[in-house]
């Protein structure tokens, strides 16, 4: 029997909730919440989305206030008028979704919030900026950037990384961090792994609101369990804790029912030719995706998988002069737009959902039709009987939890948010479905429903491209993964298993000297492909 032991109370943990509550209307967000977080402890916060666990970092950082209850912070009594007013008590929130000034540069962007007390004469201390931004920075494994380039011109995993370092320049004695690996690959998650570590160190407390299992085996002390508002378990981390045991407890189910088992070697009639990619070792060659067929791109941050996708949906033009050209069942693809592409059957799904597919204004309905509005007119008017029917039967079958469509989707949760801006675009594709981060944010349960949805919709014939920083949902659920560094094709893996992880995570660092110029294509049907 494994030996799981309670979370033990500390004497005098660094900060002590007592009974909190939260209503957002018809919604109760948290009921009679009770938990503690001590200093030098890492301590992660597990549930489905919608559960409430964000709602306790958002009150406990000032950006809410709690219907009832109590925090103490030092053993005092503490209710934070705003971020501002926790972040100078030493407390700060890291957001699942991202709050830089894409236009201001790196440096610009870590101070923004942590110039306490500056005047118009230490405005020009830019020195001292310099050395404490470099700390940060180093602290992050991005020691090599640029901190005078513009946030936003960085991939997704890199902005978040910064999200991140802002919450440390202010030296914190707490930190709150929501869903912060979501859009992270394998080497940036573990430069953050490391930020954790050294954060235990030297005191200071880390709580770690996600739904990612592998982050809690890999550095938490201690993990708390929410279900409906309501914290259900609480324990230790320790060697008995596993996998399949914090799984059994987050969900009441065995771990192997949320496995999608690998499709194995298939055949698939050719959709999607990518010509003149770069292989890892010089030269170039044609890789090519099928109706129907599951496509990984997996690599670090800038491995240039993010790029090579946006100019095939069109986010990026791609100029003529490109070496690398897309042709879609047999006809040069080259759209001008994400709505040109769409027009044609290909939808996409970005990563950083928050600025690119959110539409702040608009309700839960307007939201997820969006892009089908045009099908659903007759002589140029809207037949809002049939939008609502339309709605109600996606909304159904994605699993969303709201209380009426009418309302925005931002009195979503953030899961039940991605949730919408999935099923918007899975309902769009009608040949090819491109997703960045497709489960970033969502709770087990959602990703296995997810994952299933996905692979339900390959099987209608419908090709998939998927760029996931997360490698076992990449291999699970993909059935061929390309492998990339330094916007080059190292390998193709057909139907990758256990046995490739290795090879996989070596060809993303570098590690391997084979590239996709000298090594066999693991599958037929490319082999046959291959101009």
């Amino acid at each position: 029997m494994p030996n799981i032991q309670p979370a033990s109370n500390t004497d005098s943990p660094l900060l002590r909730i007592s009974g909190l509550s939260k209503r957002f209307g018809a919604t109760q967000a948290l009921n009679n919440v009770s938990l503690q977080f001590a200093a030098g402890e890492v301590h992660c916060v597990l549930g489905e989305n919608g559960a409430g666990k964000s709602t306790i970092g958002k009150i406990v950082s000032g950006l809410y206030p709690a219907d009832e209850g109590s925090i103490w912070y030092d053993e005092q009594p503490v209710a934070f008028s705003s971020s501002r007013e926790a972040r100078h008590a030493g407390i700060v929130m890291v957001y699942q979704e991202l709050s830089l000034a894409p236009d201001l540069s790196v440096r610009a962007n870590l101070w923004l919030g942590a110039e306490q007390g500056k005047t118009l004469l230490s405005l020009t201390r830019k020195a001292h900026e310099t050395v404490r931004v470099r700390e940060v920075l180093a602290q992050l494994g991005l020691a090599d950037i640029d901190m005078e380039s513009a946030v936003g011109s960085l991939p997704v995993a890199v902005q978040q990384l910064i999200e991140i370092g802002k919450s440390l320049m202010s030296q914190p004695r707490l930190i709150i961090f929501d869903e912060p690996t979501a859009m992270l690959g394998a080497v940036e998650k573990e430069n953050f792994f490391n930020v954790l570590r050294r954060l235990r160190q030297s005191g200071i407390a880390s709580v770690l609101v996600t739904h990612h299992i592998d982050d809690v085996l890999a550095v938490s002390d201690k993990v708390t369990i929410m279900r409906n508002g309501q914290v259900v378990d609480a324990f230790a981390v320790n060697r008995d804790v596993t996998a399949e045991v914090i799984v059994a407890r987050l969900t009441g189910k065995a771990a192997g029912s949320h496995r999608i088992e690998n499709q194995g070697k298939q055949k698939f009639a050719p959709l999607l030719d990518f010509e003149n990619l770069p292989v890892s070792g010089g030269g170039h060659r044609v890789f090519s995706v099928g109706k129907g067929e599951v496509v990984g791109i997996y690599g670090v941050v800038g491995c240039g998988g993010d790029t090579l996708l946006q100019n095939l949906v069109g986010y990026i033009a791609t100029p003529r002069s490109a070496s690398v050209r897309f042709r879609l069942d047999g006809y040069e693809w080259r759209p001008k737009s994400v709505v040109e592409a769409l027009k044609k059957g290909v939808a996409w799904l970005p990563a950083g959902r928050a600025s690119n597919c959110v539409y702040p204004t608009l309700s839960i309905e307007e939201n997820l039709m969006m892009s089908q509005l045009g099908s659903l007119t007759l002589a140029g008017f809207l037949r809002t009987g049939r939008v609502a029917a339309s709605a109600d039967r996606i909304l159904q079958r994605c699993g969303v939890k709201f209380a009426d469509k009418r309302e925005r989707l931002t009195s979503l949760s953030g899961g039940n948010q991605q949730k919408v801006l999935l099923a918007r675009a899975m309902a769009s594709a009608r040949k090819l479905l491109v997703l960045e981060e497709p489960t970033a944010g969502v709770d087990i349960d959602a990703k296995y429903k997810i994952h299933q949805r996905i692979r339900a919709l390959a099987a209608q014939g419908v090709s998939v491209m998927l760029l996931s920083s997360d490698l076992a949902e990449t291999m699970t659920l993909c059935d061929t993964v390309w492998t990339m560094f330094h916007g080059s094709i190292v390998n193709t893996y057909c139907a990758p298993d256990e046995h490739d992880k290795a090879s996989i995570i070596a060809d993303v660092v570098g590690q391997n000297s084979v590239g996709a110029e000298n090594h066999e294509l693991n599958d037929m049907h490319k082999r046959e492909w291959v101009l």
